[in-house]
């Protein structure tokens, strides 16, 4: 079936009240991304949106809660958050990975704004050697190569496949193309 741009709205109401921003203070500086819930109280997003933070809150429909950093991994650059008053749906992840021309939506906060919705179709998935997150030392990680324009802000947000599942963990963007950004793949 097409997922035409109704399907994508529908895929990211659906998503939207799981998917809140999260804000951290880190050495002294505001930095924003995106998490998205898990289970009850739960929240994935990218380890290096709070690397090194002190404060840590995630702003949801229901409004802003603190979150505590329980799991953080630098190599992976994934972090999960507890934030047991926050009440917000779970999302799912998806099994198997998401192949080459799977569609659907990133969910995002891009440079701190609003919510957005980017469109996204999966160009390729490939093991990427790469550095960690302090650029300290070498990893090797499943991603996902988007077409998606992914900017600051939406790392640490969801890929949302037509389903409602999540097909990966929305990291980065690309450097040279504004409109190629990369997941880390579900699985």
């Amino acid at each position: 079936t097409r997922f035409n741009i109704l399907s994508q709205a529908g895929v990211a109401a659906l998503a939207q009240a799981s998917t809140p921003r999260v804000a951290a203070l880190a050495c002294g500086v505001n930095v924003s991304g995106t998490g998205f819930v898990v289970g009850a109280g739960w929240v994935v997003t990218a380890a290096h949106v709070v690397a090194g933070a002190s404060v840590v809150r995630l702003q949801a429909v229901q409004g802003t809660v603190d979150a505590t950093v329980v799991l953080f991994d630098p190599r992976m650059d994934l972090a999960l958050l507890h934030a047991p008053s926050l009440v917000a749906p779970a999302l799912q992840f998806a099994a198997p990975d998401p192949e080459r021309g799977t569609i659907g939506v990133a969910l995002g906060y891009a440079g701190g704004g609003p919510l957005v919705i980017i469109p996204a179709a999966v160009a390729g998935s490939y093991p990427a050697r790469g550095l960690d997150i302090y650029g300290r030392e070498r990893v090797t990680r499943h991603i996902l190569e988007l077409r998606a324009a992914v900017d600051r802000g939406d790392s640490g947000g969801p890929l949302v496949l037509e389903g409602g599942r999540v097909g990966g963990v929305v990291f980065a963007e690309s450097r040279s193309d504004a409109e190629v950004g990369y997941a880390l793949a579900a699985g």
